[in-house]
């Protein structure tokens, strides 16, 4: 995909819906009452259809030294997966046939075929029969989760370990931390403990009135995935992955409750006091020896350079992040099967996770899974929350150079100057108000990703960018490459690619920010 010209070609799609039929005015009363009653049911079937695809999720595979989140997509309640991300996952596509209604991969020493709609998958000499069949949505083969149980363990030659019901698997000696919970209460409040089968280095953070207890960097395999509590301080703990990052996410009952984390037993146990915030301290008397208030001895106060999560600051500067495309519109494609759409959404999750361990920013995705947003929702998304920067991710074909990465920031067509200066510029012509802040945040960023080894940097220029266009902040748009029908994806996904992306991305906003007046 080329941004300056696939943009411009984006159409609407409409799709007309219409029910024939025919009343005739000799009709008897009785058939006519029928006939009436009879469209009037399949007016109403046409008001509660809704598509077969209902909802986007994320699936963690889960291998010694790696992680993957696959989207994940639910059709008629069956959930299924992408084949080609997959098993390029789990190892490395050697080729594809596809056809209209069928699809030949070939995966180190074996071949697999699937056909449209046909619950049989042949994988090598063996033939497996799925529950449900193989579906191609907006292109994209896909696979049922049992695909997986099935298949993989011929194609990888290593143990497979799922729990039914679940979003994640593990393949190969990956062996998942377990953990249980308690809930007791304190005389001011609650305390949480977990006690995990390994120890783990705690970590915590807190947003949206919620706390989140990190669980580490092991692979983590929940007993239940949501737990409730009759408890007035805590209502739920839900465990959460699917961004690969295993953590607890502590809703509290009410606001204004202090949350005070620690470890017991070397680690193996995470306790956290969930506590009513001590009443406000009196003026000592003069001459007379005052008391000091101590924290629970289980869990020191935080320290003035980490801030307590329960207690609300100042509010953080907001920086918006774009992953272009998404649902139908799946833009670029390498020969691997990867997607723009999929490799748009990584860039932004792992930046969203740098900048938010910096503890500076609030940061809003404009696209939270596999879903469609116009130009007019994205811009709305970030205009009302006033960002310091907005950031649009984007992949194609930028050469035989991969990876690369290029960065602009808006150019008008003549057309859209105004006519004479004003103090009012239309939401439409947004950025022109901030295009020479956002030349310094592209020169910025590119002077950071020319300090990531192996990858070629092309100058800071300006482009007309559509997602640029109406946002009012400094903006620009990061494509990375090459994404094309000639080449494989394998350097753009590498995750640790990606996180130095992420990581120049920080460095360049922060550099930014101390320029800027």
């Amino acid at each position: 995909m080329v941004w300056s010209f696939a943009e411009l070609r984006r159409s609407r799609r409409r799709v007309k819906t219409s029910v024939p039929f025919l009343i005739t005015t000799a009709a008897k009363p009785a058939r006519t009452v029928l006939s009436v009653a009879l469209l009037a049911l399949a007016g109403l079937s046409l008001l509660l259809w809704r598509p077969a695809a209902l909802r986007s999720d994320n699936f963690i595979i889960y291998q010694v030294n790696s992680r993957a989140p696959l989207t994940l997509q639910i059709i008629d309640q069956a959930h299924y997966l992408p084949i080609l991300a997959v098993l390029n996952t789990v190892g490395k596509v050697g080729a594809i046939q596809e056809k209209r209604k069928s699809l030949k991969v070939w995966f180190g020493e074996n071949e697999i075929e699937l056909r449209l709609d046909d619950k049989r998958v042949r994988v090598g000499k063996s033939l497996l029969t799925l529950a449900q069949p193989v579906r191609r949505p907006h292109g994209q083969w896909l696979v049922p989760v049992e695909f997986l149980i099935a298949a993989l363990p011929q194609l990888t030659h290593q143990v497979i370990e799922y729990k039914a019901g679940g979003n994640r698997i593990f393949i190969g000696d990956v062996r998942p931390l377990t953990f249980s919970l308690r809930m007791d209460p304190t005389s001011n409040g609650a305390r949480l403990s977990v006690q995990c089968s390994e120890k783990v280095a705690v970590r915590t953070a807190a947003s949206n009135g919620k706390w989140f207890l990190y669980l580490g960097d092991r692979p983590v395999l929940p007993l239940e995935q949501s737990y409730r509590f009759q408890n007035p301080y805590v209502s739920e703990v839900q465990f959460d992955d699917q961004d690969g990052v295993p953590k607890l996410i502590i809703t509290p009952t009410t606001g204004g409750l202090n949350f005070y984390p620690s470890t017991a037993e070397g680690g193996k146990i995470l306790l956290a006091d969930i506590l009513k915030p001590p009443p406000p301290a009196q003026e000592p008397v003069q001459g007379s020896q005052a008391t000091v208030a101590t924290a629970p001895s289980v869990a020191a106060p935080p320290s003035p350079e980490q801030p307590e999560p329960g207690v609300p600051g100042p509010p953080l500067p907001v920086v918006v992040l774009d992953a272009a495309h998404g649902a139908e519109d799946t833009g670029a494609r390498a020969r691997d099967g990867v997607l723009e759409k999929d490799l748009t959404a990584q860039l932004a999750a792992k930046t969203r996770l740098a900048l938010l361990a910096t503890r500076k920013y609030r940061v809003q995705l404009t696209r939270v899974g596999d879903i469609s947003l116009n130009f007019e929702q994205r811009e709305t998304a970030a205009n009302t929350l006033r960002p310091i920067a907005f950031i649009s991710f984007h992949a194609g074909d930028l050469g035989n150079t991969s990876p690369r990465i290029a960065i602009f920031n808006y150019r008008a067509f003549p057309a859209e100057q105004p006519a004479t200066p004003s103090l009012l510029i239309p939401w439409a012509n947004a950025q022109q108000g901030h295009m020479d802040q956002s030349r310094k945040l592209a020169q910025s960023l590119q002077e950071k990703f020319t300090q990531i080894p192996g990858l070629s940097a092309d100058r800071a220029s300006e482009a007309p960018v559509r997602s640029l266009r109406s946002i009012d902040a400094p903006a620009v748009a990061v494509e990375v490459g090459s994404l094309n029908a000639d080449q494989d994806s394998g350097p753009l996904t590498s995750p640790s690619f990606q996180q130095q992306v992420a990581t120049a991305i920080v460095a360049g906003l922060e550099a930014f920010r101390g320029a800027a007046p």
